[in-house]
């Protein structure tokens, strides 16, 4: 039993405050119901015929067969109103009624009664909404003496608004929609609503109203509190942000040092070996057999693959550090100037191109076009050795995603190996059979990923492949 001044963490006597459909109670009622069925309590729902089906249903796909449940007298449902004598509601007469009911379930060996219902359907006409107080008031000390559980609803857009504020002067703990606030501020105990403390209770009530004023007091402290840890937590996550930023500065420069370095450290003695190489062949070919020279054109053809590899990292190296700057892009457009570029370097190829009209995103334009050259470039290197070669540059809608896609019918590749296709300097195929660094796909994903997008393929050996990507915001 509960005394007056006790707050327990979530009080037996609770209110459902909602305003749409009535099946917005089901989240918080059928969990009631649910527990007190499952723990051997008598569970009374009380409502409009309509409603009651409604939680029926909903506890028989919550695994419950209510008519076995109604039949052992576990479970009862109610729209009866004869408590209304005459259509006038009396707070004493539904006090009493339920008090019956409580000792009636205990009696046939439940552990008590666990209660819930619509109280519009229960008050009945808006005339009678003048006695809430005094029954909520009366009602909770019920639930102080008996095994009572229960949850009374108000729909705010049906009940008039002093029945709302009524139901949270009573309860000590409230939901509101299907949030349950535990220690409801508002609350106050039937003997001070009910006017019945007499002299010798004055020190309680007294004790009450300091009670409430602490509540209010460490209230306002735990959130002063909470202002001040968020205000820490915003200050160390600046003092972070600002570490991070300097450091990554920091690794910029570093990393452009590096790229300088290898610009022209590395640069410098390979145009070295190609330029004595190109003069050895030039001046001294005929001094060599077919060996020898063969062996110069090796180093030769190696000179310029690391030249290439370079230039490639290098323009790695600068995507990542290059600032993003998102503006309309036609990629349509971008990707017909991109092929045709290949086609004016590579004139002898037959190749038919596809590319859709209405291909816009939000992008850095820049980027963009490094990107599609790395795509393009590799579909139009991997048709190479395809008679009736073809290239096709689209968009598909999946759910709300836009994706791209350029599609090739060339050598394409097994899926067993696509995990690897955007690391760096990872080749699925011989550089004899196609030649190239490994640095292209990794520039692919370096990109989409500064977009917030991903990247991805699907592809056959022999039959062609898809690279697909997406943009981000």
């Amino acid at each position: 039993m509960h005394t007056a001044l006790e707050h327990p963490s979530v009080s037996r006597h609770k209110c459902l405050i909602y305003d749409g459909h009535p099946s917005e109670q089901l989240p918080v009622v059928v969990p009631l119901l649910k527990d007190g069925l499952e723990n051997n309590w008598r569970c009374l729902y009380l409502g409009e015929p309509e409603i009651v089906r409604m939680v029926d249903t909903a506890l028989a796909a919550n695994g419950f067969d209510t008519r076995r449940e109604i039949h052992r007298g576990a479970l009862v449902f109610s729209s009866d109103r004869s408590h209304l004598a005459g259509g006038k509601f009396d707070p004493a007469a539904m006090i009493d009624g339920l008090c019956e009911l409580i000792d009636g379930a205990v009696k046939e060996g439940f552990e008590g009664l666990c209660a819930t219902g619509d109280m519009r359907w229960e008050l009945g006409d808006d005339r009678n909404f003048e006695r809430l107080l005094e029954y909520e008031a009366r009602l909770e000390q019920v639930f102080r003496d008996k095994p009572l559980r229960g949850i009374c609803q108000y729909h705010r857009d049906v009940l008039p608004p002093q029945a709302v504020r009524d139901a949270l002067l009573t309860h000590r703990s409230a939901y509101v929609g299907d949030t349950l606030n535990r220690d409801n501020m508002f609350y106050i105990p039937p003997e001070l609503l009910l006017d019945e403390t007499d002299g010798s209770d004055r020190t309680k009530q007294g004790e009450w109203m300091c009670q409430q004023i602490i509540r209010v007091l460490d209230a306002e402290q735990k959130r002063d509190e909470a202002f001040r840890a968020l205000a820490e937590v915003n200050r160390d996550l600046e003092r972070r942000v600002a570490e991070r930023t300097a450091e990554l500065e920091v690794a910029n420069k570093e990393l452009e040092a590096f790229s300088y370095s290898v610009s022209h450290d590395l640069r410098a003695p390979l145009r070295a070996v190609d330029g004595f190489s190109h003069a050895l062949l030039a001046d001294y070919a005929d001094k060599l057999d077919d060996q020898g020279r063969d062996y110069l054109k090796r180093v030769r053809g190696a000179t310029t693959r690391m030249t290439q590899l370079i230039d490639d990292l290098l323009s790695l190296s600068k995507i990542t550090r290059a600032s993003l700057t998102r503006q309309r892009v036609d990629l349509s457009d971008l990707a017909r100037r991109v092929l045709a570029d290949l086609g004016g370097r590579d004139p002898a190829r037959r190749i038919t191109t596809r590319v859709a009209d209405d291909l816009v995103a939000q992008a850095d334009p820049r980027l963009i076009t490094v990107m599609l050259e790395n795509l393009l470039g590799n579909a139009w290197k991997f048709t190479s050795k395809q008679p009736a070669a073809t290239i096709e540059v689209g968009k598909e809608a999946r759910g709300e995603e836009t994706v791209f896609y350029i599609k090739d019918n060339g050598a394409g590749f097994s899926m067993e190996h696509a995990t690897k296709l955007f690391a760096p300097f990872q080749r699925l195929h011989a550089p004899e059979e196609f030649e190239g660094t490994g640095i292209g796909l990794a520039t692919v994903n370096r990109v989409v990923a500064r977009h917030g997008g991903r990247v991805w393929a699907e592809a056959r050996p022999g039959q062609g492949a898809t690279f697909l990507f997406t943009l981000g915001g």
